[in-house]
């Protein structure tokens, strides 16, 4: 009897923890019109005091992903208010360029692909504005007119630089994916010396502008040397493009802004994850209550077998298992799952939220306020 009693106990805490998300999953549309009237309704309550949505995708070359941003950009442009979209790309080039040459100032990935037509004649029909927060200037304007803005400010401020310091900087931005074989790393450090110089020079100071290009300029310099693609690197860009988006947001604190990037930039608590580095910590923390990240992943995706999804669902450290099905679309209301135990505030799951890594078990539910499951995957498909 003692133990029948104890065992009802355990499934009767299992399935009362259960329901308490249960209650907080919300069906979806189809992904064409994807947000329901009471998916709305909550995202009305919990953006009343929002300047900043971050919109985040599992994988950048998941065009189901694109898509549903696509709704979401739709839902806070027209019934939200937002008229500006900071891309998790060059912030040199869209400061100055922001809604000309999209095909060529944005990664293909969006600016070129089949799934985001609709998004971009979106961003033109209601005039929103594109803005950049990364620290790697890929972008066309970039390559052309990097080096001679920066040497006009240089010389309108009377300020004297090494005298190679302007040739290195046009072979970096021409070489930036390849900057350590090409500049070579001798030159990449006469690099990093003159920008620390300039980032103490007073002009450089008063003029807070520049003084951000010049700071994100250095944190590329430093990426593209000796720690390149390493961890310590991520870490770098996430910590200089938080420092982006807060000179962008606070240069305009009358508009709000949406922020389109990956999900693993936007992780808004120091757990689990890159824990306390990412951009989306960073930014939240200087701005307390003030932004709302919201996650996308797609579930069945070519690559994913069927029996695989099948298995995940089953398991219980699996976010698939809270959904009723993994035919259909859902959103679960991760900040209101918390509020309403705590308990969700430690717990870890895996999930398909940041794809780059095979498996990743970790606090989803603290991670973001809200988790989307869209159903039906599908890559990326660049026009032709």
């Amino acid at each position: 009897m003692y133990k029948t009693t104890i065992i009802l106990l355990v499934l009767f805490g299992i399935n009362s923890i259960f329901a308490q998300v249960e209650k907080n999953i919300y069906e979806l549309n189809s992904i064409e019109n994807l947000l329901t009237d009471d998916v709305k309704k909550i995202m009305d309550d919990n953006l009343v005091d929002k300047k900043v949505v971050f919109l985040g995708e599992s994988n950048h070359y998941f065009g189901a992903d694109l898509l549903a941003k696509t709704e979401f950009v739709k839902y806070l442009v027209l019934e939200q208010g937002y008229k500006n979209i900071v891309f998790e790309s060059d912030f040199f080039g869209l400061y100055f360029d922001h809604n000309k040459n999209i095909e060529n100032n944005l990664y293909p990935f969006w600016s070129r692909s089949v799934q985001g037509k609709e998004l971009f004649e979106f961003i033109e029909k209601h005039n929103v504005t594109i803005w950049g927060l990364d620290n790697q200037m890929t972008s066309y304007y970039s390559l052309k007119n990097f080096t001679e803005k920066l040497t006009e400010f240089l010389h309108d401020n009377s300020i004297e630089v090494n005298a190679d310091f302007l040739e290195l900087t046009e072979t970096f931005i021409r070489n930036r994916n390849n900057a350590g074989k090409v500049v070579g790393k001798s030159n990449l450090e006469i690099l990093n010396k003159e920008l620390e110089k300039l980032l103490e020079n007073q002009d450089v100071i008063r003029n807070k502008l520049w003084f951000k290009f010049i700071e994100s300029y250095r944190s590329n310099i430093i990426m593209n040397s000796a720690l390149n693609r390493s961890e310590q690197a991520i870490v770098i860009r996430d910590n200089q493009m938080a420092k982006n988006l807060d000179f962008i947001v606070n240069k305009m604190p009358e508009k709000k802004f949406i922020i389109w990037l990956h999900n693993a930039h936007m992780i808004k608590d120091n757990y689990g994850t890159r824990s306390g580095q990412t951009m989306g910590f960073q930014f939240a923390e200087k701005k307390l209550n003030n932004s709302y990240h919201i996650a996308i992943s797609s579930v069945n995706m070519p690559f994913r077998k069927s029996r695989w999804i099948e298995k995940y669902s089953k398991d219980e450290e699996n976010l698939l298992h809270f959904l009723p099905s993994t035919e259909k679309n859902y959103l679960i209301d991760a900040r209101q799952v918390i509020n309403e135990n705590k308990q969700y505030q430690q717990n870890e799951y895996e999930g398909m939220f940041v794809v780059d890594e095979k498996k990743i078990k970790t606090n989803w539910f603290n991670h973001y306020d809200v988790l989307v499951f869209i159903s039906k995957g599908e890559d990326i498909k660049i026009a032709e």
